[in-house]
């Protein structure tokens, strides 16, 4: 996709998600990168927001994850990873949470820094590099693949990681329902 492609999707996804909770991640990244860290109520709001609308019994088992996670070791691990260089070490530090995935872990990373990173889907990884491996959320390296082609597009076209990967999802989405 070119720029103008990318920011015609992504007008469709933004059109789409204000049906959702508008504000919620310009909120948490303000938050995030005053503090620092993420709180455990914080993490429940991504894990709500994540699951709206779809697969409701994956967010439902993550909360109830999380309810067994301590706030101070969410709040110590968070910070270690946004203090990290290197990608699979912030991955490592962020997974290290009890119901947390490396699918959660961008969504974090996102809401912090979404000049840098974007939210790992099926519908993404489909139309970036066609069939998913079945260990798509469970091996970083698939997300470090994901986190680099989304930087080398938005190095061409000079936007951020987040509107490319929200133009390359609703793409995806609206063409696979046809």
């Amino acid at each position: 996709m070119n720029k103008n492609e990318i920011l015609k999707w992504e007008t469709v996804y933004n059109k789409e998600e204000e049906l959702y909770n508008p504000g919620l991640e310009e909120e948490l990244r303000t938050k995030f990168q005053k503090d620092k860290f993420v709180t455990k109520k914080d993490l429940e709001e991504i894990v709500k927001w994540k699951f709206q609308g779809r697969l409701k019994g994956r967010g439902k088992r993550i909360l109830n994850l999380l309810n067994s996670v301590e706030d101070e070791f969410i709040q110590q691990a968070s910070k270690l990873a946004f203090q990290a260089e290197d990608d699979k070490i912030r991955l490592s530090l962020l997974t290290s949470i009890k119901g947390v995935g490396v699918a959660l872990s961008s969504v974090i990373l996102t809401f912090y820094d979404p000049k840098r990173y974007g939210i790992i889907d099926i519908h993404d990884w489909r139309e970036m590099f066609g069939k998913e491996p079945a260990d798509l959320f469970t091996d970083y390296k698939h997300t470090l693949k994901f986190f680099a082609k989304l930087r080398e597009i938005a190095d061409e076209t000079d936007l951020t990681c987040r509107v490319i990967e929200k133009a390359i999802f609703m793409k995806n989405l609206k063409d696979s329902r046809k």
